[in-house]
């Protein structure tokens, strides 16, 4: 049975406080990586004498991903691609690696990426724009 009803044709209901507060987590992780595992003088020098050992691996892998500001462009990217293509998933991974990449070092692309995405979330949680009636 066909019905005019215009809600009918939308999506289920996004959940707008998902991407936010997975936001808010990578934030909390990545505030948390980069006081107690990156700058600590402490812990840079255990990791010295051998950066590819053990734990001080995954430190050199963390520190060697913001020699190029690699999460800062992957948040940029994902954020012009969101934009181009209204993708809600490709808007949040903008947002939360744009997160990730301002505590990260990496703020210049990433500020930019995390922008677009929200934009894009902003835009499809605000639904269809309502036609103005025309009074004649």
């Amino acid at each position: 049975m066909a019905t005019d009803d215009p809600s009918s044709s939308r999506p289920p209901a996004v959940r707008p406080w998902v991407a936010p507060a997975v936001a808010l987590g990578m934030l909390a992780v990545t505030l948390l990586l980069r006081h107690f595992v990156i700058e600590p003088a402490a812990i840079a020098h255990r990791c010295d004498p051998a950066p590819w050992q053990g734990a001080c691996a995954m430190r050199s892998v963390l520190i060697l991903s913001f020699v190029n500001q690699e999460v800062g462009w992957l948040a940029f990217a994902s954020g012009a691609l969101a934009t181009l293509t209204r993708s809600a998933w490709l808007a949040r991974v903008a947002l939360w690696a744009g997160v990730a990449g301002l505590v990260l070092y990496s703020y210049e692309p990433a500020a930019v990426g995390a922008l677009l995405g929200l934009l894009v979330l902003a835009r499809a949680t605000a639904g269809p724009p309502s036609t103005p009636s025309s009074a004649a």
